[in-house]
């Protein structure tokens, strides 16, 4: 059984396809709450940088959904809380270098 069972979310895109997702974490951000996922197919590519997925979660009729987030100064204040929850396990793999 795989480990990362329980923490597996399986999405559709926009063309029908589902894409499966280890979630990370879940942050709240200014009164928002934020779901943070890594693509499993990032998971196994070695050689690139992985990189994350922020979605909203909102509520519609009782029904958690997860809504994609333009706004990039939202993205980035959401980024910051999950990465500053690392940065004392030293867990680099999520840096976003701007050099």
């Amino acid at each position: 059984m795989d480990m990362f069972a329980d923490n597996v979310v399986t999405l559709v895109d926009e063309e029908g396809r589902e894409i499966s997702f280890e979630m990370l974490d879940k942050v709240n951000y200014n009164g928002n709450d934020y779901i943070v996922l890594l693509p499993l197919e990032e998971m196994e590519k070695e050689d690139e940088e992985a990189e994350v997925v922020i979605l909203r979660i909102e509520d519609r009729d009782g029904e958690e959904v997860y809504v994609g987030v333009e706004d990039e100064e939202e993205l980035e204040n959401v980024f910051e809380i999950f990465q500053s929850r690392f940065d004392d396990e030293d867990f680099d793999m999520y840096d976003e270098d701007e050099e």
